[in-house]
């Protein structure tokens, strides 16, 4: 042994303490014993042991102090149990006497110590995919190379303004990209292929054995998986499900793979991990918040971290994450103030909250209307709109006004949910059928919110409608009603988004997420007129203008005279009533997806 080994007065080896041998120095960390039987030799020196006194001891320090305290005490225990006469009763003799204590072997307790730290168990997961070098669907003959590469591109231009989070490298073809990122490949084509595309399906059911295979059964965790699955949640469209269910588990796949990976805590982020956390956390707290899920993602300073330094970046789309980010950090604090606020606050709390609500949402409003891009315009003008509705919202909780529930604040309030939510409704209505096509799901969502928040609206203020006469509580009814115009925006809003279904057939159309909320649009509007005829007695003229005959009455004598409600769908009759129930349950339709 050299000098310096001779200096240190080692105890025995931790191999040769366990089977009470003799332990001669060899070479350095390494005895005779050992080296003779190939064992790893494992020494704990009296220098370091009483160093641990000076310092607070590490959690592997303290583990090797307990193991060095076992061996002895375990030597101390065989050696009793050689000293007592043998016994057939006793398990650890035999007939040829006391069998020997097996050795722990050095490196068992190289295995604790390693073990120890690091705190998981089990597997480590697969480092590679359980799908790799399988055929795409190119190479399969059901895509062609030229419409992939033509639907990567679209993806590039025209669908990245919707929803920023996930980029492609400029330059990127198709055929790279299906090669090294396949599952992402996927869920472009699915987003930009279109509803009526005959291989939707098709595609559909690849992307979910990727999500089967890789995600579920194999516990595959990349920053592919990640990106891919956003993209696929983002434009989500089918197949349709009650209570979306399918969707609401792709997004918790989202969350979970994004923690899996570390992307909150890892230092150093690139550029697309930052895109991806922000993306998880607008999805998750936005569509999750929505259908009254658990928010899972909070706005800490990992998120600012993130937005601030992907606003460095060349690429001119992230410039527009910070606006979607603040929108939905506004609409979850939001969401917050409303589930905290209590009914014996009355009309004096909901103007305190409407107030400061507001004064955040200008300030929000005030930063991000600095964009100029048109495609995001329209992205950002909607969910602004939709915050503008929001605000308006605690007209419509009754236990808010019990005292006084046809105040003329809540009347106001309720008049400007109908306005706003006549506007986003306009706003979608006059997309481009491209555009249209572009539409995320959270845009969907908040189309549904007008369409429940608006007509809600106009039911509570017939409801509060009154007069000194029975023909001024009638003009009252007839202005919210013209004010509205309700089945027909409604109507024409069905219209414009089934522009994404030509050629199909109604069963598919059904199995499409806004195909199958068009047909319940379509429905709202046709109830609608009964709803009102409930509470009035008799539904009142929406528009004179589509009735000729109405140009040869006295102006009072119209308004005094209940007409016939003018329905776009023909004479109706009394052959399709819908009590309160079924209307309420044909509403949550829209007010539970939104």
């Amino acid at each position: 042994m050299n000098a310096t080994t001779s200096a240190v007065k080692r105890r025995a080896c931790v191999a040769c303490t366990a089977a009470k041998a003799k332990c001669t120095p060899h070479a350095d960390n390494l005895c005779q014993r050992c080296a003779r039987l190939g064992k790893s030799c494992t020494y704990l020196d009296l220098p370091q042991t009483r160093r641990k006194h000076k310092a607070a001891p590490s959690r592997v320090e303290v583990l090797e102090k307990k193991v060095d305290q076992l061996m002895s005490q375990l030597a101390a225990l065989t050696r009793q149990i050689g000293q007592t006469s043998p016994d057939t009763s006793n398990p650890l003799t035999t007939d040829s006497g006391p069998s020997r204590e097996p050795e722990l072997d050095s490196t068992d307790i190289a295995a604790m110590l390693d073990a120890a730290k690091d705190p998981s168990h089990g597997l480590d997961p697969p480092t590679s995919s359980v799908l790799e070098n399988q055929p795409s669907i190119v190479d399969r003959g059901l895509l062609s190379e030229v419409e992939a590469e033509r639907l990567v591109t679209t993806f590039q231009l025209d669908f990245v303004p919707k929803f920023p989070f996930v980029l492609i490298a400029h330059g990127e073809t198709a055929a790279r990209l299906r090669d090294r990122e396949p599952f992402l490949f996927l869920c472009i084509v699915a987003a930009t292929m279109g509803s009526a595309h005959p291989l939707r399906k098709t595609v559909a059911e690849e992307i979910m054995k990727h999500v089967t295979l890789r995600i579920v059964e194999g516990s595959e965790r990349n920053l592919e998986l990640l990106r891919g699955l956003l993209v696929h949640s983002a434009w989500y469209s089918y197949p349709a499900e009650k209570y979306h269910p399918r969707l609401l588990l792709l997004i918790q796949f989202c969350v979970s793979t994004l923690y899996d990976l570390g992307l909150h805590q890892k230092p150093g982020l690139n550029s697309d991990e930052q895109r991806a956390l922000l993306g998880t956390y607008w999805l998750s707290v936005g569509f999750c918040g929505t259908l009254g899920r658990p928010i899972i993602m909070k706005h800490d300073g990992r998120i600012d971290e993130c937005i601030e330094s992907i606003a460095s970046t060349e690429r001119l789309s992230d410039r527009w994450i910070a606006p979607f980010i603040h929108l939905q950090s506004f609409l979850a604090s939001m969401d917050e103030v409303y589930a905290s606020m209590q009914a014996s606050g009355g009309r004096a709390l909901v103007q305190v909250t409407r107030g400061f609500l507001q004064r955040q949402l200008n300030s929000v409003r005030a930063s991000v209307e600095k964009i100029s891009r048109a495609a995001l315009r329209n992205a950002l003008r909607t969910e602004i709109k939709y915050m503008e509705i929001r605000l308006e919202e605690l007209a419509l909780r009754e236990e808010l006004w019990i005292a006084e529930p046809a105040s003329a604040v809540r009347t106001t309030m309720l008049m400007g949910i109908i306005q706003q939510s006549k506007e986003l409704i306009q706003t979608i209505t006059n997309l481009s059928v491209s555009e249209i096509a572009q539409m995320t799901i959270t845009t969907s969502a908040r189309i549904c919110a007008a369409v429940g928040y608006m007509s809600t609206a106009v039911l509570t203020l017939v409801n509060l409608s009154s007069g000194p006469t029975d023909s001024a509580k009638e003009a009252q009814v007839q202005a919210v009603v013209d004010a509205a115009d309700y089945p027909n925006l409604v109507t024409e809003l069905a219209n414009a988004l089934e522009t994404k279904f030509e050629g199909m057939s109604a069963a598919d159309k059904e199995m499409d997420i806004v195909g199958s909320l068009c047909s319940k649009m379509r429905l709202l509007a046709r109830c609608y007129p009964y709803q009102i005829r409930a509470i009035v007695g008799s539904a009142p003229s929406q528009d004179a203008r589509q009735d000729t005959s109405m140009i040869t009455v006295h102006a009072n004598e119209a308004t005094m005279t209940p007409q016939v409600w003018p329905s776009i769908y023909g004479d109706l009759g009394d052959v399709f009533p819908l009590d309160d129930i079924q209307w309420d349950s044909l509403l949550s339709n829209f007010t539970g997806f939104s």
